[in-house]
């Protein structure tokens, strides 16, 4: 799910279900940062709410991805200065710092023709750019503020929730045992404001530990 970064974001609402985007970025490139393309997704759905999403996207208006193809290696923007009708030369730089920006059918087949698409998350985004942790971290309190709108329920397994942000993560192309996610939710869990519940079943157990390092023993979360 993405936004705009402002709360009153224009060319966000012109865009609908069905329409492709391109991300890009700066990405070192011979020792200088590089506007590059680096990913395609598709809009699944458009939906209006107006929290903050991942404490980044002001925008009412919120994209819901179909999932990311990423791209192996990167496609520098400048290599198709020449050759993007969408852009008018003489105004490039202010263009290329357009946070979303409308491209002509013939600029999007040019690009996607270039493109070598991987399913992974690429090494030269997590290495250079990417905190890990922070993405899954903003992963949880998305679903969750996902689930508390669309579920109806009133609480949910903790165990069940991390089922749901595997897959959820994984439309990123992040791929995460189940391990590795309820070991990362134990211990970062306080650091959400989530509100968990105890559980007399055993098998619903999850251990959440505070910020002082405590364990306690938690089987449901609130989506309330």
């Amino acid at each position: 799910m993405i936004g705009s970064v402002r709360k009153r974001g224009k060319l966000i609402n012109e865009i609908r279900s069905g329409d492709r985007i391109f991300l890009f970025k700066p990405i070192p490139l011979n020792g200088r940062r590089t506007l590059s393309f680096v990913a395609y997704t598709m809009v699944e759905s458009v939906y209006s709410d107006p929290e903050t999403l991942y404490d980044y996207y002001e925008s009412p208006r919120k994209l819901k991805l179909k999932g990311i193809k990423f791209f192996n290696p990167p496609i520098p923007l400048v290599k198709f200065k020449d050759k993007l009708v969408s852009f008018d030369s003489k105004k490039w730089s202010s263009a290329t710092k357009s946070e979303y920006r409308k491209i002509d059918e013939a600029d999007f087949r040019t690009i996607r023709s270039r493109a070598k698409f991987i399913e992974k998350f690429p090494a030269y985004l997590e290495e250079v750019s990417f905190s890990m942790d922070e993405f899954i971290l903003n992963s949880i309190m998305g679903l969750h503020s996902m689930l508390r709108k669309a579920d109806g329920r009133k609480q949910m397994e903790i165990k069940s929730f991390i089922k749901l942000l595997d897959e959820f993560i994984q439309s990123y192309g992040i791929n995460k045992s189940y391990d590795e996610l309820e070991e990362f939710y134990s211990i970062n869990a306080w650091r959400t404001g989530i509100k968990h519940y105890p559980s007399r079943d055993p098998e619903r157990i999850v251990t959440l530990y505070n910020s002082r390092g405590a364990g306690r023993d938690f089987g449901l979360i609130s989506l309330e």
